[in-house]
């Protein structure tokens, strides 16, 4: 029944990761694709100054020290066409791309974001966007080839940047990116006009936030939740006035509701859209860039505990914050979000790993460094007996050999000996040298 209900508008922003090391280089290469650096006028650098506090701001928008994301932005105005199987059937689900924003972290982990302007407002269609945009091997037909969804974007939007391993090829950002996009999506529907109640409200959104079929939450389908599971994802609901509702999942951030992103007033609307896809934007994004780098941390930590340990506990005092604005709706949305990805658990586990291991790492390091004073202490008794020069060549006149075979021989039961000791000395350098050895001979 609510399939057929057309929104008054909806943004959908599609959300994605990619790698690759920071720096001017790096960001040229964008540049010359046809992205733009981000520019602020005077009246919002203003409002940017009166609602956020210093650090978000400049971490987030402004840019202005080592540890802020530099945004590039592209208005493509292209579109794409998704082949959504349906049974034996092959539909066309078309849609509009109207940006693509680029988020470049210092750290190497960077991200995108691509707005989609769907052809039709009838929510099964816009089910259907969501559902084939956030699949990385969505059927899509764009610039005269049809190819995976991620291959486009790869192709199309990153430069020929991998994000997902093909043909053997491993790609380490898809050990722990997952195999499906993140979603922003702002629905604005009529809700009066068709006497839509708040029940049916958080149904429809139930069914938004999730990529279910249209009506799930409210009817009796095989993919209709049972009354203790949807409870349990409306835990989280962000509710605060009347005219919508907000649920933020972990791959989903969906607000549904009337007067949103529309109004009587083109100006007024306008602002509105900014609000959405700007400023509650980067609140989510924030959230997510924090989440995904625990995600990789946390795959990480078996190459090089030692250095990993270091760089997340640098990562946590950068870019932990506790509060975000001077308003009560941004700390808001940001505290609920940070909910939903259940971040704060993450880093509490987190960081017993870390307490453990370093525990065992400085444990291990005095076990390893009294076994080096013993071998200092042994060396340096046999040196006080005789000078070493003179105690090898006693060795050497005592089997009569020549001294370039001698010393050769010397130095090759000394490497034999020193080689492993460093190795047992220096774990995590043996670990990474043999981990780069092996990606050199694949």
């Amino acid at each position: 029944m609510h399939g057929q209900l057309k929104a008054n508008a909806a943004i959908i922003k599609l959300v994605g990761i990619f790698e690759g090391k920071y720096n001017n280089k790096f960001k040229q290469r964008f540049l010359q694709k046809g992205y733009k650096e981000e520019e602020w006028s005077a009246g919002t650098l203003s409002f940017l100054k009166d609602n956020f506090y210093p650090e978000f701001r400049d971490l987030m928008f402004i840019g202005k020290e080592d540890s802020s994301v530099t945004v590039l932005k592209n208005d493509l105005k292209s579109g794409v066409i998704f082949k959504k199987r349906a049974g034996d059937n092959i539909i066309d689900i078309e849609v509009n791309i109207v940006q693509v924003e680029l988020f470049l972290f210092p750290n190497g982990l960077h991200f995108f974001s691509i707005q989609l302007e769907p052809i039709q407002l009838d929510l099964a269609h816009l089910s259907d966007v969501m559902y084939c945009a956030r699949t990385f091997n969505s059927t899509v037909f764009g610039n005269k080839k049809e190819q995976s969804w991620v291959s486009w974007i790869e192709d199309e939007l990153l430069d020929g940047i991998q994000m997902s391993s093909k043909n053997a090829k491993n790609v380490h950002v898809d050990e722990f990116s997952g195999s499906k996009f993140k979603l922003f999506s702002i629905f604005d529907i009529p809700e009066k006009e068709n006497g839509i109640d708040l029940e049916t409200r958080e149904q429809l959104l139930y069914d938004l936030g999730t990529v279910s079929q249209i009506g799930a939450a409210g009817g009796n389908l095989y993919s209709s939740p049972s009354p203790a599971y949807f409870e349990i994802l409306m835990e989280d609901k962000i509710s605060v006035f009347n005219n919508y509702t907000i649920l933020p999942l972990f791959d989903t951030f969906t607000v549904l509701g009337e007067g949103l992103i529309t109004s009587a007033n083109p100006n007024s609307a306008v602002f509105m859209q900014l609000t959405w896809t700007q400023t509650y934007f980067r609140i989510y994004l924030y959230n997510i860039f924090i989440k995904y780098n625990l995600f990789r941390y946390n795959l990480e930590m078996g190459d090089d505990s030692v250095k990993v340990r270091d760089e997340f506990e640098s990562f946590l005092n950068t870019y932990n914050l506790s509060h975000i604005s001077y308003n009560f709706l941004p700390n808001l949305l940001f505290h609920q979000h940070r909910k939903g990805l259940q971040i704060d658990e993450e880093l509490a586990k987190f960081q017993e790993r870390i307490n453990r291991i370093s525990q065992a790492i400085q444990e291990d390091q005095q076990n390893r460094s009294n076994l080096l004073l013993g071998i200092v202490g042994a060396m340096t008794s046999i040196s006080s007996l005789e000078p070493v020069g003179a105690y090898l060549e006693k060795g050497r006149a005592f089997i009569q050999m020549s001294a370039v075979s001698y010393y050769v021989l010397v130095g090759f039961l000394f490497l034999s000996i020193a080689i492993p000791v460093a190795a047992y000395l220096f774990p995590e350098k043996k670990k990474q040298l043999l981990k780069k050895w092996k990606q050199r001979k694949a």
